[in-house]
């Protein structure tokens, strides 16, 4: 178990939140943060999650004043069991003597009980019908096909805490942004004039196929657009199956660049026309940057949970009904052709500094 803090210490109630998950899980906790912040000014609020959330709680200092490890636990797939290391976190945990502790990690059928044993002055999570809660206004039931942003809002009702809206947030720096101007020149990009294909997801059940992908490359490709094709380094082959697919050239970002930061992936989501991607993180970067999309589910995830909230600007599909890259196509098109061409300048990066 270990902890970090930012150089700005607050004084007052004493906070934490749970939730040791990955990125686009994270985006969507940020309204309920976000409204928890503006609440309790003064508090000192720690993330309780996952090694490489550091880095979050750093991204997310104007919310999170402390990030503390949570090892593995019985039941809980994101890292191996740590039992030892969890009966160490529990006493850590009992001595801070946190105020408030907000279970945000899921369904609570794994955590509720451990959060209990913190010795917090009040426990709050969600939790599936039927299942034990010691009080039932500050552990509502969150049926697991409720969205992912509202659902945790039901903890902020629970506290009577004014709701702050629905908005996603990621904010970058101006050091990624001035990376970005680079990566942009380097690639010849100009804003709004390029579509991103994220042929990528952790889960490759969630994959649409990647000669499908390169279909619609091809498709956007023929009316006036660059393609670019974002992913991770573990992703770099996938992308170039989708490259090798298409008949005209696309830019592959991780095989002419390598690694780009989760900065300069935001802000080059963030100036494309468009994005297709499947229901994955770059969906909720997607939803933050108010860039239009149209994500693709499998049969393995929830558009009612995970779909952007905005449908005005954000579409879905399933797999089904994109067995045909034609109809995705279509989809596309048809959205770009009813709006105006995207203006955006370099200067929009910065919006959520």
């Amino acid at each position: 178990m270990t902890t970090t803090s930012n150089n700005t210490k607050r004084n007052g109630v004493k906070i934490a939140i749970l939730r040791g998950l990955y990125l686009g899980d994270m985006l969507c906790i940020i309204p309920a943060v976000r409204a928890i912040r503006t609440a309790f000014m003064d508090a000192h609020i720690t993330l309780i999650g996952l090694p490489w959330q550091t880095e979050f709680v750093e991204r997310f200092s104007h919310y999170f004043d402390e990030f503390m490890r949570c090892p593995g636990l019985p039941g809980l797939i994101e890292q191996p069991l740590d039992a030892t290391g969890t009966v160490d976190f529990l006493r850590a945990l009992q001595q801070r003597n946190f105020d408030f502790l907000f279970q945000m990690q899921g369904n609570g059928s794994i955590t509720n009980a451990m959060c209990m044993l913190s010795g917090a002055g009040t426990v709050l999570g969600l939790r599936s019908a039927g299942e034990f809660c010691p009080d039932a206004r500050l552990f509502p039931v969150s049926p697991d096909d409720e969205h992912e942003i509202l659902r945790f809002l039901k903890l902020v009702d629970a506290l009577n805490i004014p709701r702050c809206g629905v908005d996603l947030e990621l904010p970058v720096t101006q050091e990624e942004n001035m990376r970005f101007e680079s990566l942009c020149d380097a690639l010849a990009l100009t804003p709004g004039r390029y579509i991103c294909l994220h042929p990528g997801a952790r889960d490759p059940r969630r994959r649409w196929p990647a000669a499908q992908f390169a279909r619609i490359g091809d498709a956007l490709h023929t009316i006036g657009y660059k393609i670019v094709l974002t992913g991770s380094g573990a992703e770099k082959e996938l992308l170039q199956q989708v490259a090798v697919h298409m008949e005209h050239d696309a830019i592959d970002v991780v095989a002419q660049c390598g690694h780009i930061g989760l900065g300069e992936l935001s802000l080059l989501v963030g100036h494309a026309a468009f994005l297709v991607a499947n229901d994955t993180g770059v969906s909720h970067i997607a939803a933050a940057r108010r860039v239009p999309s149209l994500i693709l589910f499998s049969d393995f995830s929830l558009p009612s949970r995970w779909a952007p909230l905005d449908a005005t600007i954000h579409q879905t599909m399933s797999f089904h009904e994109a067995v045909s890259p034609e109809a995705v196509v279509a989809r596309v098109t048809g959205f770009l052709d009813h709006s105006p061409v995207r203006q955006i300048s370099f200067s929009e990066s910065n919006k959520n500094l």
